[in-house]
């Protein structure tokens, strides 16, 4: 085979693409619906699907039993039931189930571990598509989730090399736990937006003249200043230098002066308008506000902790941690994202199921048997997703003033007549190929390595960065 070399690879990855897990026929394939109170679980004996008419794994029975200790201890007995039946071991069970629901899936999934059983995951979009496009069932029940759970196990047995189905070993609970934090993360700072958009709505009427001396109304120091001084008519008597203090105290020092100056110049002239009621919700979203500013920032400090661990409680850094953070503009948050979302890279066979798995792959546009061409994927874990669009906008904003070879590379599919959207796409999934090759080969981002595999030198890129963009050859 002709060893190829493309724009973000180190040219070795050939024989990481060749590493597949040996196909393995079970005995029995079960599904298993996640839920917050219950799950439900079909066991589908293999020859129920060589039924011609195609109906025998449709009428097998499921079983609900509830999420605490004794339902699980309920359904753990169901399977050893089965093996003593048909005198079989655990390795004679493929197990599939959804990463639902934040948590409700951790403990089901650690016990059959624990128990020894074969278990995978497999992402709640692909059962849902994969029931109504290759089963053509409409019929959206957790009893019939969990049957089509079995049938893709066995199908994916049958087919290793079927697109349509992924199964990925499951994350640690430590490993999850990065990607629930960041969950968390990512709402609280929505929160935190939308209540700093409602403070300064409501400054307009309590105090109209604010922004003349700040650029920035839902800062910090503003809010804080504001909680001093709730409307233009209390700050209306106050000298200069009493402005200068509160401004100072609040976390505004380096333009306390300037502000309280200017202040201190309009505010006997203001119009704001003292509505009681308006005061008091004014008051409580901005504290609402700093209460989760505060939150936020323990959450950072909890993900430093998870990224470089906590050497004197003898938590090690997690060994993803300098690879991720040594390719530029990713950052700690962007990083722990990655991580959370990856696992274990080992849980991949392929660049391609890695790509797939991330968002960042190509799928045909297809209408019935017509293909019209491609498109990036719609399947794929939104916050990797997400976070690859975060580096591209990054990359690409900040290419004039700091020229790399990922820039370098969108400006060569746009000068090939390829639409900036498009161009955006194939950079996302040319990062995930190298994310995926660099924690394939515990090795660190190179930025001379990397563009001398491709026929460029760095010296080049910074050197025309105020002339048009080098394009790679």
């Amino acid at each position: 085979m002709k060893e190829t070399i493309t724009p973000f690879s180190y040219g070795n990855e050939d024989k990481i693409h060749e590493e597949t897990n040996p196909r393995k026929f079970y005995q029995f394939y079960v599904g298993i619906d996640i839920g917050a109170s219950f799950h439900v679980a079909s066991c589908i004996k293999f020859d129920a699907f060589l039924d011609p008419k195609g109906t025998a794994w449709k009428r097998t029975k499921t079983l609900k039993f509830n999420s605490d200790s004794s339902g699980i201890g309920e359904f753990l007995a169901a399977l050893k039931q089965i093996e003593l039946q048909f005198e079989l071991a655990q390795k004679d069970f493929l197990i599939l189930l959804e990463p639902t629901g934040g948590h409700y899936s951790y403990l089901v999934q650690q016990v059959l571990l624990n128990e020894g059983y074969d278990l995978y995951q497999v992402e709640n979009k692909a059962v849902g598509e994969f029931r109504k496009n290759n089963l053509g069932i409409t019929e959206k029940t957790d009893s019939m989730d969990a049957k089509v759970m079995s049938y893709m196990g066995w199908h994916k047995q049958l087919h290793p090399h079927m697109q349509g189905v992924t199964l990925l070993r499951p994350q640690t609970v430590l490993q999850s736990l990065f990607r629930t934090v960041m969950r968390d993360r990512w709402y609280l700072n929505v929160q935190l937006t939308r209540r700093k958009n409602q403070v300064q709505q409501l400054l307009k009427v309590t105090h109209p003249d604010l922004g003349k001396a700040f650029k920035s109304l839902g800062s910090t120091s503003v809010m804080k200043l504001v909680l001093d001084y709730p409307t233009g008519l209390h700050m209306k008597e106050s000298s200069e230098e009493e402005l200068y203090k509160a401004i100072s105290k609040s976390g505004a020092k380096k333009v306390a002066k300037q502000a309280a100056k200017t202040l201190a110049e309009i505010m006997p002239n203001t119009v704001a308008v003292p509505v009681e009621h308006l005061v008091g919700r004014q008051t409580w979203v901005i504290e609402e506000a700093l209460r989760l500013e505060e939150s936020i920032k323990l959450i950072d400090k909890e993900i430093h902790n998870l990224l470089w661990g906590v050497p004197e409680k003898g938590v090690l850094p997690h060994p993803y941690t300098e690879i991720l953070l040594s390719l530029p503009f990713v950052s700690e948050n962007i990083a722990c994202t990655l991580i959370g979302v990856i696992g274990d890279i080992e849980r991949f066979n392929t660049y391609k199921e890695f790509k797939k798995y991330l968002g960042a792959s190509a799928e045909n546009k297809q209408s019935g048997t017509s293909v019209s061409g491609t498109r990036q994927t719609y399947s794929g874990v939104r916050d990797a997703r997400r976070v690859l669009y975060q580096i591209a906008f990054i990359v690409i904003a900040s290419g004039k003033h700091n020229p790399t070879v990922f820039k370098a590379y969108y400006d060569r599919k746009v000068e090939e007549g390829m639409s900036k959207k498009k161009a955006l796409g194939h950079l996302c999934g040319k990062l995930a190929n190298l994310i995926y090759s660099l924690l394939k080969n515990n090795q660190k981002y190179d930025p001379v390595i990397h563009a001398a595999a491709i026929g460029v030198k760095l010296e080049d890129l910074n050197a025309k960065v105020n002339e048009e963009p080098l394009l790679l050859n």
